[in-house]
């Protein structure tokens, strides 16, 4: 296997743009609003097969719309073919669910791709796995269901991918072919974690105040919460031995400002009753801060705020 000068055997072959001499094929797992976006960035030489929740038919179609441009798009379900890929972009809460429901998709040669929100799960895919090459992506794409079978692109932006554990393979996708920015990360875990803190940061303070992320920068109440809550955050990053790529208060508010006019996905799970990642970003900190003897006061009553409204299926 070539390797890169740094060492590792990803990077150049997995950004190639050469034609593949063999047809991928793909499954995607969470055909929701980034699911849906993804796979309509994958390369047209590519077979592309659904792996739906509940296959009412032989397809599952939809039309994207970015910017004054529409497309529409059908993946056949999967009836039985080989899988090269499959990638997971169901909510890390759906993680567990959904692989048992299409592990016959999944064969020894089959590599596996979390693409989600927090973390936790990966680590559970780890132990279910051990003997697969398990990868993970981020992604800053903004997409989001406007109708049952309408996905609307309401903001590009960039997906880092990058092999996280078990078995060392390179990677079978080529991203230089994808449409989109797509680039791979040569420490997947600490996009991820960056990941993690900005959603442990933005998204439950939106449920709070019930509001767009611009608004966490009007609002007097809601900045010092932010602040505060940045402080308690990188305090525990740091008690963690965790690196952070940025001021997490100075990021948390550029990235508020940028999406200033978006719903974070947390609020639109509570608005739209279903369950959210709160146990997969912040519940993912607590649960290592109560091993560790460590108190986070103000993500544990976020927690709880947040819990109240999957409990209760409050109406926003």
């Amino acid at each position: 296997m070539k390797k890169t000068s740094n060492g590792s055997p990803y990077s150049t072959s997995s950004l190639s743009t050469l034609p593949l001499s063999t047809p991928l094929n793909i499954g995607i797992i969470g055909l929701g609003a980034i699911g849906c976006l993804i796979s309509s960035q994958l390369p047209t030489s590519i077979n592309i097969y659904a792996l739906p929740r509940s296959a009412k038919s032989q397809n599952c179609s939809f039309q994207l719309i970015s910017g004054n441009t529409s497309q529409d798009y059908q993946w056949p379900v999967w009836q039985g073919e080989r899988m090269d890929i499959v990638i997971l972009c169901c909510k890390a809460s759906q993680c567990k669910e959904a692989l048992q429901q299409w592990s016959s998709a999944i064969s020894q040669e089959t590599q596996i791709v979390l693409l989600q929100n927090g973390l936790g799960q990966h680590e559970e895919l780890l132990n279910t796995f051990p003997h697969h090459a398990i990868f993970a992506a981020s992604t800053t794409e903004g997409a989001f269901r406007s109708q049952p079978n309408i996905v609307t692109h309401a903001g590009k932006g960039q997906t880092q991918w990058g092999f996280y554990g078990g078995v060392e393979q390179k990677f079978k996708l080529p991203l230089g072919l994808l449409k989109g920015d797509h680039h791979w990360s040569e420490d997947i875990k600490q996009v991820l974690l960056d990941k993690l803190a900005i959603n442990a940061t933005i998204n439950p303070l939106t449920v709070k105040y019930q509001c767009k992320n611009g608004e966490l920068l009007i609002l007097e109440d809601a900045l010092s919460d932010l602040k505060a809550l940045c402080e308690e955050t990188e305090h525990f990053f740091q008690k963690m031995h965790w690196s952070i790529s940025f001021s997490l208060f100075e990021k948390s508010q550029l990235i508020a400002q940028l999406t200033a006019n978006n719903f974070s996905s947390m609020l639109q799970d509570v608005k739209n009753k279903r369950p959210t990642e709160i146990d997969f970003i912040n519940g993912y900190l607590l649960n290592t801060a109560i091993v560790n003897d460590f108190k986070l006061p103000i993500s544990e009553s976020l927690i709880n705020l947040v819990k109240s409204y999957e409990l209760e299926k409050k109406v926003c």
